[in-house]
């Protein structure tokens, strides 16, 4: 059996050290390191905080004028489709207004033009020289 000191040290021992009996080991003891940021590096990462934000500013800044030419075009495409349908109904009614037939009944329906008759043509001969002072003439012939 035990002594009784041996048993009180022994409940000690097993309240101090727990049910292995033996001493817990020590753990070293952290020492907080310092921070190891100088002010200089600490300028540079706000340097590169704002250089970063500048460029997302620039970025979203350039995606807005993007936008904004972009719907600009648009417009613009939109606009010249309109105008290309105004020039198509133009080409036809120019088509359609040249047209020998339209010529020919706008012709005789509304200025009274007929077709002459064989005799009454008249032929242009190139060789004939025009007359030089044709408004003299003229004035002759009205005075006259």
């Amino acid at each position: 059996m035990m002594p009784a000191e041996k048993w009180y040290e022994y409940q000690d021992n097993y309240k101090k050290y727990g049910f292995d009996m033996k001493p817990k080991k020590t753990k070293p003891v952290k020492q907080k390191k310092k921070n190891s940021v100088t002010p200089k590096d600490r300028v540079a990462m706000m340097f590169f905080t704002i250089v970063i934000g500048a460029l997302c500013i620039s970025v979203i800044i350039t995606t807005a004028y993007a936008a904004s030419v972009k719907y600009e075009i648009n417009k613009v495409i939109k606009d010249n489709a309109v105008i290309t349908g105004e020039i198509e109904n133009l080409t036809v009614q120019l088509n359609r207004a040249n047209n020998i037939q339209t010529i020919e009944r706008r012709a005789v329906t509304e200025l009274g033009m007929m077709y002459p008759n064989p005799n009454e043509f008249i032929y242009v001969k190139p060789a004939e020289e025009p007359i030089k002072d044709f408004a003299l003439l003229l004035k002759e012939e009205a005075y006259n």
